[in-house]
């Protein structure tokens, strides 16, 4: 028996399979990939652990992950605690075999930039991009596996080549000469490193329609006591950027409410910026203290019901916005890559549309549908004859 509990970001993921095949002569083993990221978390972390110790008593427990690297006293009854630098250096050479339908590739680790309120530069503080040929011969392996969707994934993608004297731009046109080249879709990536020479690239080799950006807040105040390098004219010009060269792309945005200082007129301004902008998914978060960082002296003065309210507004509003992006989306042909769920055949278009289609289509491959029914919940679709 094997088991990987994996948490957390896509890049911890990655890491996780990695770390599960190269134990793969230990028999009786239970992986737990832990996360820090927010408070909960970490709270949820434990429990994982936790659970792993007392459901599985005889096997060999292995705590990892970010978690660890912040508290690892709470983790010492596992047979085995991994710190990320050691978990790295024992997968440099490892070749995952992941059970998804998209293959999550990293392709840099670290963060170098001083966010007040985030814990992960403190766990991954040194940026260290893989070579160029290493993700080129990562990228031939999972088409060995049939993967038809690659992700690319770091601690902050977009300072990939800054040890290496290199770029993400320089690295997207490589992999478009690979031949056979599975779909490219980035993963997170920060509103400065979306530039007009990486939209341009990422037109010419076609990469997914899909950009995902961890703006936090549309408040200038409250972006500056974050540390983070933009303002609010800053994003719209990056967001008009996008719209100006992808058709029906698909723009996420990762938000925090609750930040020390935001009032009602911090929060509605970045509601009203939310409201205006093409904007499609969100990933809210009610603000949480880490302890480390430069945020934690400021306290945690917004009371947590005023949180969950700030946060249901914005679900509530990214609810309706998602459902209008997808009904322009009607009677138009997208190719999904197929997956199942509950044997469930479901299928995601490059602009990030989960679609449900009525008859079973080959898992892992790329199939022609046509949207043909958009409500609230869902999005149905045909395949194309």
């Amino acid at each position: 028996m094997q088991k990987l509990i994996n948490l957390g970001c896509k890049l911890n993921q990655y890491e996780g399979y990695c770390l599960l095949e190269a134990l793969n002569g230990v028999a009786d083993l239970v992986i737990v990939n832990t996360c820090c990221v927010t408070r909960e978390a970490e709270l949820n972390s434990h429990k994982k652990f936790r659970q792993a110790l007392r459901n599985f008593p005889d096997a060999t427990i292995v705590a990892t992950g970010c978690a660890c690297r912040i508290d690892p006293e709470s983790y010492a009854k596992a047979t085995y605690l991994i710190d990320n630098v050691d978990r790295n250096a024992a997968i440099k050479d490892i070749l995952p075999k992941p059970d998804r339908t998209r293959y999550f590739l990293k392709v840099q680790d670290g963060c170098d930039m001083k966010c007040s309120y985030c814990i992960v530069a403190k766990v991954r503080a040194t940026v260290e991009s893989r070579s160029m040929n290493e993700i080129e011969q990562e990228i031939k392996w999972a088409l060995s596996l049939d993967y038809k969707e690659i992700v690319l994934v770091g601690a902050n993608i977009g300072l990939y080549g800054k040890d290496i004297d290199s770029s993400l731009d320089e690295l997207l046109k490589a992999l478009n000469r690979i031949p056979n080249c599975p779909r490219i879709r980035l993963s997170s990536i920060e509103p400065f490193f979306i530039t007009s020479r990486l939209v341009e690239t990422m037109k010419e080799i076609s990469a997914c329609r899909h950009f995902h950006i961890p703006i936090q807040s549309a408040d200038n105040t409250i972006l500056r006591k974050m540390n983070r390098s933009y303002d609010r004219r800053h994003l719209e010009k990056v967001i008009r950027l996008i719209k100006e060269n992808f058709e029906d792309v698909a723009i996420g945005a990762d938000v925090i409410v609750g930040f020390p200082g935001e009032d009602q007129k911090e929060f509605a301004n970045t509601y009203q910026f939310i409201r205006e902008q093409p904007l499609t998914h969100l990933h809210v978060f009610p603000y949480s203290p880490r302890r480390g960082t430069d945020a934690f002296k400021l306290n945690d003065p917004v009371p947590k019901k005023e949180k969950k309210d700030r946060l249901w507004q914005l679900k509530e509003l990214i609810k309706q916005k998602n459902f209008e992006f997808r009904r322009r989306l009607f009677d138009k042909k997208f190719q999904v890559a197929i997956e199942y769920k509950n044997r469930e055949c479901l299928g995601l278009t490059d602009n990030y549309v989960k679609v449900h289609l009525d008859e079973q289509c080959p898992r892992n491959e790329l199939v022609e549908v046509v949207i043909d029914g958009v409500t609230e919940d869902l999005t149905h679709a045909r395949r194309c004859t």
